[in-house]
């Protein structure tokens, strides 16, 4: 997933050039014009180079895909289908649209994260800085400060090499894509955060087919291309194994019941589009629903965490204060 900045950065970039389009001025000046913009440095080379080919003739998709880091298989593919049917400025209006609900629902995830990782941070330092803080009452300022980096020198050894170990072996296993769909199954199995995964990347996948159906992508180039934004191998599968049946004439709705994966009502949501001839507004609200469930769920585990984290804090913080007084009296006594 990309960070809110590189988002909001590339829904700015196609909301002024499709507005420029739209105004009458040719594709290739719209570029030159957005040229100057203040973006990452990726974004303006990305944009020169598009300015300089898209004006001697070639198009601003195949440019596109030069540059993967800047511009994902999901713009590249709408932009491609707005060349190829005349409505350039509709589809990247529509890449803007899809940039921004994926960036807003970015912000929301970061609002509801922001107390339980600062509760996180507090749990993790504070025990630390008090002992510097007593040792430097009962001490001196360099006894202290060798406190503080021995301490910080076990937290790095006690958490950063698990990690690192962890890392390692994650990065062996999924090698293959076997192993990155095992663990991206293991992924959607954990307590509480499991689900919030799953219904996150069905999000994703579906706004994509959304995005892309209404476009005019046939429905088995949509599910493929869709299935690369999830962002999680396992929902990735289910969509690429619906591509034999579809061409066969099977309806998606009953390629995904197959699965088993899909929940209830948004399978229902989904045949509903099907009958009405509606796919792409229907998909546009299974995604609306899966966030809706995600943020439900995000709420629910932060609350269950921020307690949990609090006594936590309490408890490393009283062991704390109970070893500065049992210091503190026995150096009384001793006197």
């Amino acid at each position: 997933m990309l960070g809110s900045m590189r988002l909001a950065e590339r829904v700015q970039f196609f909301r002024e050039l499709a507005t420029l389009v739209d105004a009458g001025m040719s594709l290739g000046m719209a570029l030159s014009t957005l040229e100057g913009r203040r973006t990452s440095m990726e974004l303006k080379l990305a944009t020169q180079e598009a300015a300089r080919k898209v004006s001697s003739g070639q198009r601003l998709s195949d440019v596109m895909a030069r540059h993967p880091r800047v511009f994902s298989e999901l713009n590249r593919a709408l932009v491609a289908a707005g060349e190829q049917g005349g409505r350039l400025d509709d589809m990247l209006n529509l890449s803007a649209d899809y940039l921004e609900r994926e960036l807003e629902f970015h912000q929301t995830l970061s609002r509801e994260t922001f107390y339980p990782k600062l509760v996180a941070g507090a749990v993790l330092f504070i025990p630390l800085i008090t002992r510097m803080v007593i040792t430097a009452i009962t001490g001196s300022m360099g006894q202290a400060l060798a406190v503080g980096l021995v301490g910080l020198a076990w937290c790095t050894l006690i958490l950063g090499l698990p990690i690192v170990v962890v890392y390692v072996l994650v990065q062996r296993y999924g090698a293959s894509r076997q192993g990155r769909i095992g663990l991206d199954r293991l992924k959607q199995r954990i307590p509480l955060v499991g689900p919030i995964v799953t219904k996150l990347s069905w999000a994703r996948a579906c706004r994509a087919l959304s995005a892309l159906y209404s476009a005019g992508v046939p429905i088995n180039a949509a599910v493929q291309l869709s299935a690369k934004t999830a962002g999680n191998h396992a929902v990735e599968e289910v969509f690429l194994r619906a591509q034999r049946p579809l061409e066969e004439g099977k309806r998606l709705s009953e390629v995904l019941a197959q699965s088993g994966q899909i929940p209830a009502l948004a399978l229902s949501m989904l045949k509903t589009g099907e009958e009405s001839g509606n796919i792409d507004a229907t998909m546009n609200k299974v995604a609306d629903y899966f966030e809706a469930e995600a943020s439900t769920s995000l709420k629910k585990l932060t609350l269950a965490i921020v307690p949990v984290a609090v006594i936590v804090f309490g408890v490393v913080v009283l062991f704390q204060l109970v070893g500065f007084y049992q210091g503190y009296f026995s150096a009384v006594l001793s006197q």
